[in-house]
């Protein structure tokens, strides 16, 4: 059964894209092959990353519109996690709070046979679409690549952090989660940590350090998503002009767990197709210690999206738009995917297998903290 739904943003199909498609399980192990694997981190192993200003946005200019215009922003000081959330991480929050992922829903074939039904028809409204891609996310499932065919190949309704379709050790980046997942997560591992949540997990609104809602992340307290613009910023080494988030100019599928088979591009060295995650940790990290800021999972990033403008900016958090954003490139994307500049919008309940996330607090990284 052919795919019968998709949605494409900024004109690139690996950017953003939901396809509802014929009921398919992709559960068959996965090779994980790439660097050295790593011992599962501690939740709370941060990186402190100086504040500084530096001009946001494709700097290199080879990338799409949602990229542009370059712009300036100035960051206050913040800390983000060494590594990726692994599986064994993200295991312990949810045995410790019993939670059940956005992927972990309703399993109900019959109704997800019933959507494909309506959404193949021909005759589905752009708002019926967004009615079926609204009902398809309350369902079981996640979206799967599929890296032999280099292409989305619909909802699978087995598939979860669990289950993402391949195999996973304990050390690999938890995938399959949405950022409503994240964002329980960064909950918990704060009350875990004694500090106060960061978010409304109805509202998804940022909590002050006194649970009043804020937009300013440096009232923020507990642990939390990394703003997109901090996001960039750590990615690109406190802003320098680099194209990977490992400090390289080259994408070298020895260097960033990423689909190096695919594309042609003057910044891309051709080599394997990992088909999976990689432990987190097994590449070489960039020049603040930050690991698979480039491939491996994808990650989300707090705040929502939206276009840029050309006006500068101070620790800016966008709070409005119907998505959240994905930053950093996948096992499953091509080069252009991985570059920092990159930008995909998904809503916040989507998830893939390749989704993923890192966790970031406002106050300075200090063990004592």
């Amino acid at each position: 059964m052919s795919g019968a739904l998709k949605r494409h943003a900024g004109g690139r199909p690996h950017s953003r894209v939901w396809v509802l498609t014929g009921l398919m399980a992709l559960t068959a192990p996965g090779a994980c092959p790439g660097g050295k694997p790593a011992e599962d981190p501690p939740a709370n192993d941060l990186v402190r990353v100086d504040g500084g200003s530096f001009l946001m946005g494709d700097v290199l200019g080879e990338g799409g519109q949602t990229e542009r215009p370059v712009h300036t922003v100035n960051l206050g000081d913040f800390s983000i996690s060494k590594y990726e959330v692994t599986v064994a991480r993200f295991r312990a929050f949810v045995e410790d709070t019993g939670y059940r992922t956005s992927a972990e829903g309703p399993m109900d074939l019959d109704a997800h046979r019933e959507i494909m039904k309506q959404a193949m028809s021909g005759e589905a409204s752009p708002e019926e679409l967004t009615a079926f891609q609204t009902r398809i996310l309350e369902l079981s499932g996640a979206a799967a690549w599929d890296p032999e065919a280099r292409r989305w190949a619909g909802y699978d309704p087995h598939l979860s952090w669990r289950s993402p379709g391949f195999a996973q050790g304990p050390d690999h980046p938890v995938v399959a989660v949405s950022w409503n997942d994240a964002i329980h997560y960064c909950n918990w591992l704060s009350r875990r940590e004694g500090l106060p949540p960061a978010y409304d997990p109805h509202t998804g609104v940022l909590l002050d350090e006194n649970g009043a809602a804020t937009s300013e992340v440096s009232r923020v307290g507990g642990f939390r998503l990394p703003t997109e613009a901090e996001w960039e910023f750590a990615a690109r080494e406190r802003g320098r002009p680099i194209r990977f988030g490992n400090g390289r100019d080259l994408a070298r599928s020895s260097e960033i767990t990423f689909d190096a088979g695919a594309g042609d591009y003057p910044y891309l060295e051709r080599g394997d197709n990992p088909r999976a995650t990689t432990p987190v940790g097994g590449h070489r990290p960039n020049a603040l210690g930050l690991y698979d800021m480039s491939g491996n999972a994808w990650e989300w990033v707090s705040d929502r999206y939206g276009p840029y403008g050309d006006e500068a900016q101070t620790d800016p958090y966008v709070e409005t738009g119907d998505e959240r954003i994905l930053r950093g490139g996948r096992w499953g994307g091509d080069a252009f995917e991985a570059r920092v500049f990159h930008r995909s919008p998904w809503v916040r309940n989507d998830r893939c297998n390749n989704s993923g996330f890192r966790v970031a607090r406002s106050a300075p990284a200090s063990k004592d903290d």
